[in-house]
């Protein structure tokens, strides 16, 4: 421990000159809150060339990503880069949606993907970008004469409020609008967005290259990733009717980033600007325990099983390696997140911080009765709350991660329930049945042809065992209680002799009894066992996960934001931060090495890191053919090191994912990809020493396009 003390304070020595500035801020807010530190740090715009509603400004070529059945819930990052709709983002938040085009005849993830000409680009099939035109603090509207109220009253009066502001902002125009709370409650702002429905594939690397060093070098630093995609917006943003581009224009942007490519030094200032998924500040100790002891120890162990199938899987042949490549690079990425958050909450000793954060609160409350009388019962509220989810949270994981996303089978045989309840009832609907029936012959053609039934059992037989062995009997389903009798645990075997007696046990099989299926047969899906265990999970969920965790959240967020409430009152006029929620925020720090486990490491890294990689281990560090060679010579023919990744101390969570790292003017230098294994902890306590995100640097993305994409043509179309 003292070790570990002694490196703290030689790590916050090292950092002291250049300290980040904690936090993922609002961008309306930046000329209240920021701009001052910002200048500080090396900053040479205003707050208004950042985030302005009256001129174009940079939010302007900020996007999120998301689906066209939720495009204001974003998942990743990204921005304009041309005035040709050109858009940039990460390979790993694009790559799914080029996984659907590819084949064993066009491998695009094993060999990348250029667009040649406009009409060789691929649709992003269900993608839709999001740009924030505007946002508005609408607190005062929505919590005016609220004070006193019940929550239940105060809750629907604030639902009503911001459902006729949004009402009011959506008229005359196409706009998507969403009202979010921020900071417990405390302050809201109404949101206004253009969507981008057109969306297409322009340029990928290939998987090696996007994921360079895969789960060996993920969530680490040094990193060689060239983890890019460049998409392109289609159609006219002022024309709702065009927004499917019927025309096949591409949209010119409001503005798009302006590309630096003269690089950095160490101590330079950097910025991030994106949409951050979320993050948990503001949690206490008793949630930390619940983290590494529940969510992540039975995460680790179920996606660790998960795992080993999978790779078993893809090192058979070719056509398994595309087909689980995405699955397995999710299952990988969540887990070792899950393994890296345990080590920085462990190097941090993050529970010891947050307990010294509860007694000061403490502290506050009791000297004064008016406020001890008000929030005492807040940290014994949140600490009974978090224990009743312990075994709620356990069961959870066991249930989505072990069951309806354990592997493919259980969520597809799932959509089989509506089938089974339209047949079910007395006078049986035959337009919804045959509509319902056509819908699930496409589902199990796309199955059947997306996954392997074998590889599908192995992930079914080993976490049904792990789901068997960690739950109690008493949220076990039927099916997995009796399989234990049966077959006395023999698991392998019981997947086997139900899959034998399935209609699921093949294509042609489920196929058939779909082409000729008429409402007598529904007691043969109804009894098949398959299906029996798959439904299972979904019930475990509906009648013990679900409901009482639900109550026990709702009852925790009472208290949560009651929490956040105080806590700003204690702060009084410090700058705090609001917790990340999917909405457009800045961060800014500077591009500055680390100090890990003594180890010094430079704030860059460069191709010959890549090269050096590569020969000492193929196997891991995979690059395509020819490609070393093109590296080779180019090192050979520079005067100087060719940068491929660098860090920054900005505070990053998901959801940056994709999000352009802009230079003190504004400028792109890099493109968000990752954090550094032990900075992970930085979404419940910031630490400028612990935290380090990850970025390619500009310049080796166009060194992929030129060398192994040979993309000219679009490198002279984004200058």
């Amino acid at each position: 421990m003292l070790r570990l003390k002694l490196l703290l304070i030689c790590l916050v020595l090292s950092v002291a000159s250049v300290k980040a500035d904690e936090g993922m801020w609002i961008p309306s807010l930046l000329k209240k809150y920021n701009i001052k530190d910002m200048k500080k740090a090396g900053f040479k715009l205003s707050a208004q060339d950042v985030y302005d509603i009256n001129t174009i400004c940079l939010k302007d070529a900020i996007l999120g990503l998301a689906t066209k059945s939720n495009p204001t819930t974003f998942s990743g990052s990204g921005s304009f880069i041309s005035e040709s709709g050109l858009v940039l983002t990460n390979h790993h938040t694009a790559v799914s949606y080029l996984h659907k085009h590819s084949s064993e005849e066009h491998n695009y993830l094993k060999n990348g993907f250029y667009a040649q000409t406009q009409a060789e680009e691929l649709p992003a099939k269900g993608l839709t970008l999001a740009r924030l035109v505007r946002m508005d603090d609408v607190t005062e509207s929505l919590l005016k004469e609220t004070e006193g109220l019940g929550d239940a009253e105060k809750s629907s009066l604030i639902d009503s409020r911001a459902k006729e502001l949004t009402a009011k902002a959506k008229e005359g125009n196409h706009y998507k609008i969403k009202v979010k709370s921020y900071f417990g409650g405390t302050q809201y702002f109404l949101e206004v967005y253009e969507i981008y429905h057109d969306v297409r594939i322009v340029a990928m690397p290939p998987l090696s290259l996007g994921k360079f060093g895969g789960e060996t070098d993920n969530w680490k630093w040094p990193r060689q990733s060239a983890d890019f995609a460049i998409l392109r917006v289609y159609g006219d943003s002022n024309n709702e009717s065009l927004k499917y581009s019927i025309a096949n224009t591409p949209l010119k942007p409001a503005n798009h980033l302006d590309l630096s490519l003269k690089g950095y030094q160490d101590g330079d200032f950097a910025m991030v600007y994106g949409f951050p998924g979320s993050t948990k500040q503001y949690v206490t100790a008793r949630a930390i325990e619940q983290i590494v002891d529940v969510t992540n120890y039975h995460g680790i162990k179920i996606r660790d099983a998960k795992m080993k199938i999978i790779k078993d899987a893809m090192n058979k042949n070719e056509d398994l390696w595309l087909k689980y490549s995405d699955f397995m690079a999710k299952t990988s990425n969540r887990l070792l997140r899950w393994k890296a958050e345990l080590r920085g909450i462990e190097k941090l000793d993050l529970i010891k911080l947050k307990k010294k954060e509860e007694e000061e609160f403490t502290a506050w409350l009791n000297s004064s009765e008016e406020r001890k009388e008000k929030y005492a019962d807040i940290i014994p509220g949140i600490e009974s709350c978090v224990a009743r989810l312990d075994t709620i949270e356990k069961l959870n994981m066991y249930v989505f991660e072990g069951g309806i996303s354990g592997g493919n089978f259980v969520a597809f045989a799932g959509k089989f329930d509506m089938l089974n309840a339209i047949s079910s009832r007395k006078n049986v609907n035959e337009k919804r049945l045959n509509k319902e029936l056509r819908k699930l012959r496409v589902e199990a053609s796309n199955f059947y042809n997306a996954y392997d039934v074998e590889t599908e059992k192995a992930f079914l037989k080993t976490l049904v065992a792990l789901y068997d062995k960690n739950v109690g009997d008493q949220y076990k389903p039927a099916a997995i209680v009796n399989a234990r009798k049966k077959y006395n645990g023999d698991f392998d075997k019981y997947i086997d002799d139900i899959f034998s007696r399935s209609l699921f046990a093949s294509k042609e099989s489920l196929y058939k009894f779909l082409k000729y299926f008429t409402k007598e047969d529904r007691e043969k899906l109804a009894n098949d066992p398959v299906f029996d265990l798959c439904l299972s999970y979904f019930l475990i969920n509906k009648d013990m996960v679900y409901m009482q965790r639900a109550t026990i959240r709702k009852e925790y967020g009472k208290y949560h934001k009651r929490y956040l409430q105080a806590v700003k009152i204690m702060k009084g006029d410090e700058k705090i931060i609001a917790d990340a929620n999917r909405s457009l925020r800045v961060s800014y720090g500077n591009i500055v090495g680390i100090n890990d486990e003594g180890i010094e490491y430079s704030y860059m890294s460069d191709l010959n890191d890549l090269v050096e990689k590569s020969k000492k281990d193929v196997k891991t560090y995979e690059v395509p053919n020819g490609y070393l060679e093109s590296c080779e010579k180019a090192i050979q023919e520079s005067k100087k090191k060719i940068p491929t990744c660098f860090i920054s101390n900005c505070h990053t969570t998901g959801g940056n994912s994709g999000s352009p790292v802009l230079d003190a003017k504004g400028r792109l230098i890099g493109l968000n990809f990752d954090s550094a294994g032990n900075g992970l902890v930085g979404d419940y306590k910031f630490m400028p020493e612990l935290t380090r995100q990850i970025s390619v640097d500009i310049r080796y993305v166009r060194f992929v396009l030129e060398h192994q994409l040979k993309a000219n043509a679009l490198l002279e179309e984004w200058k």
